[in-house]
């Protein structure tokens, strides 16, 4: 009897010793089995980040325009000529930029970046562009309006109740300049954002709501609400959604962190350099949204002619946006049939556009000088459009 019990321990001995053996080797395998899921789910990992950032090379790739800082030109001697003295009668210091059909024709500084340092204009050479900045803002509210965060006929009064007939002033007047919105001083300290928005709020007045008034607070005002329905700042929102695609260089936030491509600004002296224009913080920290970016004349075409191209928001959208068609101030510019235009000035700085409608030609000439005699800029750019660049087409 002894024995058949020693056997049976025995056999459930081995039987036991037989399921740890099976289990140890079935554990083995799983731990085995999952250090190669691990493995094969790290290069998945690895595979999906190198397509997405091969993804956003291409989409940079194919958003970036012909458009580059290359001194350029494929003007005629008689053209050179009518050119040349349009600058020389106008007494222009800044960059020229004439674009024809998606060519550019000409591209070259003329003047002093640094007449101290007997310093020359370039293509490369960057600007505070003013508000000619407007029109980026516009195209940034419309990515909201894109994204179901922000709708044209919302009222001012819901993002910000302290407006006084805020319910009254919709989101389009805004970017039209019809909101009636005035503010009456401007800072001449240093603030910070939040600052910058109560002070406009303390010296906001509204009056003739419905008809058109310049005023900047509207954009201002339109950058908060930017930020506050998408829950980024300004500067993300441009740099991820037109900076970033369009592969842009030398096209940023004040103050001007390029060295050495900056041209410093001059008053105006017997038509020649004057004194260097001081350029206080607080002359752009209260430009939030409607004049506190820098360029180049290449980069600033590139990124009107991607709105204007449906490579930053709908040509639905623009539509909706730019509404007029007879010279009125709609979406950040002043439209026409066949063109549209912008212009700016700050700290000495001067900025003006008008580029075709379907963004194939322009012109852009960025100054470090503010002067409306000989010859305003903004007549200076018109003529050299209708000179050598002008088109019918209509977008």
């Amino acid at each position: 009897m002894k024995q058949k019990i020693t056997i049976a321990i025995l056999i459930v001995g081995l039987f036991v010793l037989g399921i740890g053996a099976t289990a140890h080797h079935y554990r083995h395998q799983l731990v085995v089995q999952a250090g190669q899921s691990n493995q094969r789910l790290k290069q998945v990992q690895q595979q999906l980040q190198t397509t997405q950032k091969q993804l956003a090379e291409q989409v940079a790739k194919d958003n970036h325009s012909a458009i580059d800082t290359r001194k350029t030109n494929q003007l005629t001697g008689v053209q050179q000529q009518v050119l040349q003295k349009k600058l020389t009668d106008s007494h222009f210091s800044g960059t020229i930029l004439l674009v024809k059909n998606n060519r550019i024709i000409y591209q070259d500084g003329r003047g002093y970046a640094n007449y101290e340092q007997q310093k020359l204009i370039t293509p490369q050479t960057t600007y505070q562009i003013a508000s000619v900045q407007k029109s980026l803002t516009a195209a940034l509210v419309m990515k909201a309006v894109e994204a179901g965060q922000l709708k044209l006929t919302d009222k001012i009064g819901q993002y910000y109740p302290q407006i006084k007939e805020g319910q009254k002033i919709t989101i389009q007047m805004m970017l039209d300049m019809q909101s009636g919105l005035i503010e009456t001083k401007a800072p001449t300290v240093d603030l910070t954002e939040q600052q910058r928005f109560a002070f406009a709020f303390d010296h906001l007045k509204v009056q003739n709501i419905g008809k058109h008034f310049y005023a900047p607070v509207n954009y201002l005002l339109l950058t908060g609400v930017l930020e506050k329905v998408t829950h980024q700042s300004y500067q993300q929102l441009f740099e991820k959604q037109v900076s970033e695609p369009l592969a842009l260089t030398s096209f940023g936030f004040m103050p001007n962190s390029i060295a050495g491509q900056q041209a410093v600004s001059y008053t105006v002296e017997n038509n020649f350099y004057g004194e260097a224009v001081p350029v206080p913080i607080f002359t752009y920290t209260r430009e939030i949204g409607t004049g506190n970016m820098y360029a180049t004349a290449s980069s600033l075409f590139q990124v009107e002619q991607a709105i204007v191209q449906g490579r930053i928001i709908s040509k639905n959208s623009l539509h909706q946006l730019r509404h007029t068609q007879t010279g009125s101030y709609s979406g950040g510019v002043y439209n026409w049939p066949t063109y549209f235009t912008s212009h700016g000035v700050e700290s000495g700085y001067e900025s003006a556009i008008q580029i075709s409608q379907d963004g194939q030609s322009g012109v852009v000439l960025l100054s470090n000088q503010y002067k409306v005699k000989p010859v305003p800029l903004v007549g200076l750019t018109k003529s050299l459009y209708q000179q050598f660049c002008e088109t019918q087409t209509k977008a």
